[in-house]
């Protein structure tokens, strides 16, 4: 498994995640934005996923989806979709954790291609360093991290034999 890369400099409210697929952008761009791929990677194993709507065209969009584990416990999460216009593999979005409403990032992602395989370059904009920091605190290496271990299972497997 390829290893995802947090970069968190210290007094910033900037997060910056790099990780590398091998998988060619395309399909990488449809396993982030078609929900019925979403719904099998994004997150932690030990959680389940359920979109309620994902809404994403030309215009922008907005969506939400909420994690839950055994004990029932649910995390939801909320945004807005804008488009830049510029590159057709860039997808910005807006992203609250409603377990702490209020705090609203703005991410970007990037996929560049490289020899058929895909770098995903995120970029995290908080509010305030406190609230940054809160979200590395609160684990969001770790479930990256085993999201994107899936998202590497999903295109080395019906994805690739898709291709």
């Amino acid at each position: 498994m390829a290893t995802t890369r947090v970069i968190a400099p210290a007094g910033t409210p900037f997060i910056e995640v790099e990780r590398e697929f091998d998988a060619p952008r395309d399909l990488v761009f449809r396993a982030w934005t078609d929900p019925k791929l979403l719904v099998r990677w994004l997150g932690p194993r030990r959680l389940q996923m359920r979109i309620d709507y994902w809404e994403l065209n030309e215009q922008g969009g907005s969506y939400r989806y909420v994690h839950s584990g055994e004990d029932g416990f649910e995390h939801a999460f909320h945004g807005s979709f804008h488009r830049t216009g510029a590159d057709p593999y860039t997808l910005l979005q807006t992203f609250e954790y409603e377990g702490a409403p209020g705090y609203v990032s703005l991410d970007e992602l990037r996929l560049l291609e490289e020899g058929g395989r895909t770098i995903a370059r995120i970029r995290s904009v908080h509010q305030t360093v406190e609230a940054r920091d809160a979200m590395v605190e609160a684990g969001m290496a770790e479930g990256m991290n085993d999201g994107f271990d899936k998202l590497d299972e999903l295109l080395a497997g019906e994805l690739a034999a898709a291709r």
